[in-house]
């Protein structure tokens, strides 16, 4: 059963996976790119999944980033068993009554993996390079050895396990230990919150005081995995992404300690302010109304049955995050997702159970065999809910628009040698398709996150002599530099263009006193994304005079019928470049993309570009209709 849930929730991931990069700012693009060029991550540098990526990325399966996401779904489904062995062990062990019949303990387990493979936390964190599911599976494979190791303990255990004072069972106990010690060392290499399953582990140890030593050989289980970090200074000449990893004694120390992130801890730096009610509409997300009250259930009969470890996980997992003021605090509930699902699984099977009894002891089998089944029925009804609900917004098989977007950038006509300055994450993208796709391998890619960092950069970056492209608006630069767009780039004129570029069609209309209309072109940008087409028009405006107002465009098709099919707004140059900095004479290059609706049918359709003025509630100063194009 754990390999068929294994499988089911692989199959599901992988159908739902992301097929290539598909977030700019977050950490999934960090990792596909850094396990591909074996970089050192983000703190704590996580060597075990940077190690294991790196082998997933010599799969000759899709893209390089497809290959990162495949393995997080990988680990996904892996916690998806594991839950379901945890929920049967603890079904098996926890039960007053010997005599039960086993199935309503392995129907609930299965209903508590299901109800974890289809929450939208865990589901979401396997369908695109994350730590998250290695962690969840580490920590769900520690709790269910704490499990069985309480279960020794001799309390609450079945008498056949009671043998633990035996020889045989002090072996076996002494093989737990080393186990334990092993998958700790293995967290430990990961992902630092596994140090919340210690209180957890302390319990079970306690209980078993006086029926254990420490073997030896726990040690080097303990430690042995540790020994992964010794990957950050070997790789320490490639470095971070950010350049922040500093290859000292020193810097390794701060770095795989993660001290700055201990702000998050003490302070409230994003001002994060959660209530009540927002921690329980997590859990109500996770597993609706149902799986809430069943798993609170099974959390009353597993506390009054004497089991106390995925309780005390839960109980510490949830005082840290209380205290953890991080924006996606989302993922650091998974542990308590898991033990909820667990307990969901529990509740359900006390359920079944009562209704088996009955169904022992009933006069009339069949209806109350027939109740059974029913209370089934219900309690999977709760998970493919979820997964009905959620599917949309789950499911990436069709994200390329992340992908697209690099490949715009890098597919347009870029000078020679030139230089492309962004925030990180937009020059990670860029640098994730150099290394793996190798394009543009002559472009110089640089970060800098403040505004007044990228103004200095690409100041030294003129002075150099490079053609400089941004990624986004930059305050400041209009009153310093003339700006044009180039797809979705902005290229930076140390001074103002006096010639139009070539290969436009030219219109020369005359719009306002400052400003005409030089020219246009219209393209279709090409790429993966099928689900929303998009039609480029590219205009070339003149600078008749310098001054007027500040003025914003608006690009339209219009249909047959005169009605707007697609529309951007914006002001020109990507918001870059308002006119009132315009210098006279000089010529303008500006972009609009025009997301096409689904299913438009192919006819003639017609651009119509209009300036108005957004501080006179949006009076228009003038239109140009440019000639109908068809449109396949």
């Amino acid at each position: 059963m754990a390999a068929l849930l294994f499988c089911a929730a692989l199959a599901l991931y992988v159908a739902t996976l992301a097929p290539s990069v598909a977030e700019v700012f977050d950490d999934s693009l960090e990792f596909q790119l850094v396990t591909y060029q074996l970089a050192i991550a983000h703190p704590t540098g996580y060597p075990l999944f940077t190690l294991l990526g790196w082998l997933f990325t010599r799969l000759p399966l899709g893209e390089v980033a497809y290959r990162v996401n495949l393995m997080t779904a990988l680990f996904g489904a892996a916690t998806v068993a594991l839950t379901y062995l945890l929920g049967r062990a603890l079904a098996r062990q926890w039960d007053a009554d010997a005599a039960s019949p086993l199935w309503p303990g392995e129907a609930g387990a299965v209903v508590g993996a299901l109800a974890l493979a289809v929450s939208p936390a865990v589901w979401s964190q396997a369908t695109l390079a994350e730590v998250y599911t290695l962690n969840a599976a580490i920590v769900t494979a520690i709790l269910l050895v704490l499990v069985r190791m309480d279960c020794m303990a001799g309390r609450v255990a079945p008498a056949a396990i009671e043998a633990t004072a035996g020889r045989a069972g002090r072996t076996d106990l002494r093989g737990h230990l080393i186990f334990l010690a092993g998958l700790l060392g293995l967290g430990l290499a990961h992902h630092r919150t596994v140090l919340l399953l210690l209180p957890a582990a302390g319990w079970v140890l306690w209980r078993l005081r006086g029926r254990w030593v420490v073997p030896m050989s726990a040690m080097p289980a303990l430690f042995a995995p540790l020994l992964l970090y010794l990957y950050l200074p070997l790789r320490g000449h490639v470095g971070s992404l950010d350049g922040s990893y500093e290859n000292t004694l020193a810097g390794f120390v701060r770095h795989v300690t993660a001290s700055g992130y201990g702000t998050f801890l003490v302070s409230n730096p994003l001002a994060v302010s959660r209530t009540p009610g927002f921690y329980l509409n997590l859990f109500v997300e996770q597993f609706g109304w149902l799986g809430v009250l069943v798993g609170l259930l099974g959390l009353l009969v597993l506390w009054r049955r004497g089991h106390r470890v995925t309780i005390i996980a839960f109980v510490t997992y949830g005082v840290f995050n209380l205290f953890y003021q991080v924006a996606d605090i989302e993922v650091f509930f998974i542990p308590m997702f898991t033990i909820s699902a667990v307990w969901f699984g529990f509740g359900a099977a006390w359920l079944l159970t009562q209704a088996s009894r009955a169904w022992l002891r009933s006069s009339v089998r069949r209806w109350a065999q027939v109740a059974a089944a029913v209370v089934l029925m219900i309690l999977l009804t709760q998970p493919a809910r979820v997964f009905a609900a959620n599917l949309p917004a789950r499911d990436r098989s069709h994200d390329w628009h992340t992908h697209d977007y690099g490949m715009d950038m890098l597919s347009q006509p870029l000078l020679d040698g030139a230089a492309v300055v962004g925030i990180q994450g937009e020059i990670t993208l860029l640098r994730y398709f150099q290394a793996t796709h190798h394009l543009r391998t002559d472009l110089l890619l640089v970060a800098a996150d403040l505004p007044d960092q990228r103004l200095a950069t690409v100041s030294r970056l003129l002075d150099e002599g490079y053609a400089v492209y941004l990624t986004r608006q930059l305050a400041g630069a209009p009153e310093r530099w003339s700006l044009s767009a180039l797809g979705p780039l902005i290229r930076v004129h140390a001074r103002p263009p006096t010639e139009p570029p070539e290969d436009v069609t030219i219109v020369d209309t005359p719009i306002t006193p400052h400003i005409g209309l030089h020219g246009y072109t219209v393209t279709r940008p090409g790429g993966h994304a099928t689900s929303q087409q998009s039609l480029r028009l590219s205009l070339v405006w003149r600078a008749i005079g310098s001054g007027g107002s500040d003025l914003k465009v608006s690009a339209r098709l219009l249909a047959p019928d005169g009605g707007v099919v697609a529309q951007a707004d914006a002001v020109p140059v990507h918001f870059a470049y308002p006119t009132t900095a315009w210098r006279a004479g000089e010529f303008i290059t500006d972009v609009y993309d025009l997301a096409l609706p689904e299913g438009l049918p192919a006819d003639t359709y017609t651009p119509l570009v209009i300036l108005y003025d957004p501080a006179r509630d949006a009076a228009e100063v003038g239109r140009v209709t440019l000639p109908a194009l068809h449109l396949p």
